[in-house]
């Protein structure tokens, strides 16, 4: 994995100092979460963790200097294993393809499970984002954003590899990896159905998204079928966890 990482890198030794904190924040914004989460930023060429954020100790139960990709290594679920490692190199794969213009605009999302301190396993949803890259379009560093999902999960089984388009890039979802062709999909929601979508999954009732938006309780509920029928989802919990994985938020 450390070779696979440093083609992304395109070999580049790591040591660009990082100045990015603003950075960090817009890329924050650009990743909607739907329950605990922590994050991190990692080191693509040295295949080091930089920072980990203090609330991965509420989801597996570990300090953050104790979190690595080694840690993922060891603690990833076997059944997982392979998977993560195919992943990854279509990652590669992909970004390698890229403009440098293009690399800041993708996000890479796909799902695995972790063993916690306790034992038990947990379903991460990991989304990851370019925090710097240099000017051949060599990834240097990463933000790192892993959510858990267990909650969520209707099934028991991974979905699939996306890679998710922001700016107006397309995205291509459930990536079939060791492929050659990437196809892309269309946004299934409107503008507004994408404002009610975000509320609703906020928490918000339909009459808080009515007066929100200023719309009719009527209205709302049009927009809320609309969603759940473009969605093909059955339950708010569906919706919720197919919404992160195919970026629609």
């Amino acid at each position: 994995m450390k070779k696979t990482w440093s083609e992304i890198a395109k070999n580049h030794k790591g040591d660009i100092q990082p100045n990015f904190e603003l950075e960090v924040y817009k890329k924050m914004l650009e990743v909607f979460h739907v329950g605990n989460f922590y994050y991190y930023i990692f080191n693509v060429a040295t295949a080091g963790m930089e920072f980990v954020s203090n609330t991965i100790h509420n989801i597996l139960g570990i300090n953050p200097e104790d979190f690595s990709a080694e840690y993922i290594f060891e603690y990833i679920h076997s059944d997982d294993l392979n998977r993560f490692a195919a992943h990854e190199k279509e990652v590669t794969r992909f970004f390698g393809d890229l403009t440098p213009e293009e690399v800041l605009r993708y996000k890479v999302s796909y799902d695995y499970r972790l063993r916690c301190a306790d034992g038990t396993y947990k379903w991460i949803l990991m989304q990851t984002l370019t925090l710097q890259s240099d000017e051949q379009g060599s990834v240097i560093r990463v933000l790192g954003v892993q959510t858990d999902i267990t909650h969520l999960k209707t099934e028991d089984k991974p979905s699939g590899l996306s890679f998710i388009g922001l700016n107006g890039a397309p995205s291509y979802y459930n990536v079939q990896v060791g492929g050659d062709v990437l196809l892309s999909s269309k946004e299934p929601f409107s503008k507004r159905e994408k404002e009610v979508l975000q509320l609703v999954l906020s928490g918000k009732n339909t009459h808080e998204i009515a007066d929100i938006l200023s719309l009719s309780v009527h209205t709302v509920n049009s927009h809320r079928k609309n969603i759940f029928a473009k969605s093909d989802c059955k339950s708010l919990a569906e919706l919720g966890y197919k919404a992160v994985k195919m970026g629609w938020l």
